[in-house]
């Protein structure tokens, strides 16, 4: 059984229902007419049926099925429809190119060779000057043991991101590290440092 579908292999939410603080912030208010939103690693939906309420058109990827059954449950629940996949977001070709308006990650810590294909497939699915957000976990976290990975290669630092986009046509809004409380459902519980970003697509 893949890892994560043994852990969200639950009636309970693992990071519970409510959406991550820094999606919520930049995130506060009604989607214009067709917005698109692709959400990478997206796990049990709680940011997808978050603003999906706001009336974004959302389609999400993870490789936990059972995360992906939890995901539409949630949306149901929620009385709201979100379009959730199943796949590797750090294969090339998950996505067409300029699809989107927004692509968001959320926590999504995978191996140091894998990085590089996941930041493309958050940045060449935009449409031109669409914006990318995300949260990780920053290296510094394993100091902290209130939630992410143990295994040092699976979190970020700034400079190591800032590679990963070197090649790619992008402006950095944001790339900050900072400590910052977060209490989502059982995993993620009090003081940590996280990795927050705000990138834009230019033009090709």
């Amino acid at each position: 059984m893949y890892i994560w579908d043994k852990k969200f292999d639950s009636t309970d939410y693992l990071y519970g229902k409510a959406p991550n603080a820094y999606i919520k912030e930049v995130f506060n208010q009604e989607a214009n007419d067709n917005e698109k939103v692709l959400i990478l690693a997206e796990g049990e939906g709680r940011n997808a049926s978050y603003l999906a309420n706001l009336g974004y058109d959302v389609m999400t990827y993870d490789l936990s099925k059972v995360g992906i059954e939890k995901q539409l449950k949630l949306a149901n629940e929620m009385g709201v429809t979100i379009d959730a996949r199943y796949g590797d977001v750090t294969k090339q070709g998950l996505v067409p190119d300029n699809q989107f308006d927004y692509t968001i990650n959320v926590f999504g810590h995978v191996l140091t060779e894998d990085k590089p294909g996941m930041f493309n497939n958050l940045i060449q699915p935009l449409v031109n000057h669409g914006h990318s957000y995300f949260e990780f976990y920053s290296k510094d976290q394993v100091d902290f043991g209130t939630g992410g990975p143990k295994d040092v290669n699976m979190l970020y630092d700034v400079d190591e991101i800032k590679t990963y986009l070197s090649h790619l046509p992008v402006k950095i809004h944001r790339l900050e590290k900072i400590e910052i409380e977060r209490h989502e459902g059982n995993k993620h519980n009090g003081l940590g440092s996280v990795i927050q970003g705000h990138i834009e697509k230019t033009e090709n």
